[in-house]
């Protein structure tokens, strides 16, 4: 079987917790080595974010899936792929459309299933749901420092003075 790996980070955070793209790429392909699978492909996606599917690996993925260049796509977590339940089933579905099995190394996934389809459903939702509040804690503290006269971020401007 012939293996896409997709592997993502978007912070040096993200890296420096164990999710870097080299750990990644390195658990895939010992997940492919352990079914027998040939890496086909791998896409890598570094410094961007899973809101949408508008990145250009995942973009360039799709294209392939399209040519059938690949039997599955494996990532090592889900919300490597996406955190979004209505970008899942868009993968999925485009997946299904061209035959392309998905699988994540770290979760048990079987799409093929009602009961396997629910569960990633619930994950994606509760990856929806972290980035949702970590969008709304960095809004909060947006405001905080604004109502507290600082610097509520990006380049300072200049010529202005920040702090108190």
């Amino acid at each position: 079987m012939r293996a896409a790996l997709y592997v993502r980070v978007s912070t040096e955070t993200q890296a420096d917790e164990g999710y870097s793209l080299d750990a990644q790429i390195e658990r895939c392909k010992a997940h492919c080595f352990s079914q027998g699978w040939e890496v086909a492909e791998i896409y890598i996606e570094e410094g961007v974010s899973a809101k949408d599917t508008n990145r250009p690996q995942l973009q360039r993925l799709l294209e392939d899936v399209k040519k059938e260049s690949f039997d599955v796509l494996l990532v090592y977590r889900l919300d490597r792929l996406t955190r979004s339940v209505k970008d899942l089933y868009k993968l999925l579905d485009t997946l299904e459309t061209y035959g392309v099995k998905f699988k994540s190394v770290t979760e048990l996934y079987d799409t093929t299933s009602a009961m396997g389809k629910l569960f990633v459903t619930l994950v994606a939702a509760l990856a929806e749901w972290e980035l949702n509040n970590l969008r709304e804690r960095v809004r909060f503290g947006m405001e905080q420092l604004v109502r507290e006269g600082r610097w509520h971020g990006g380049p300072v401007p200049h010529g202005i003075v920040t702090g108190k």
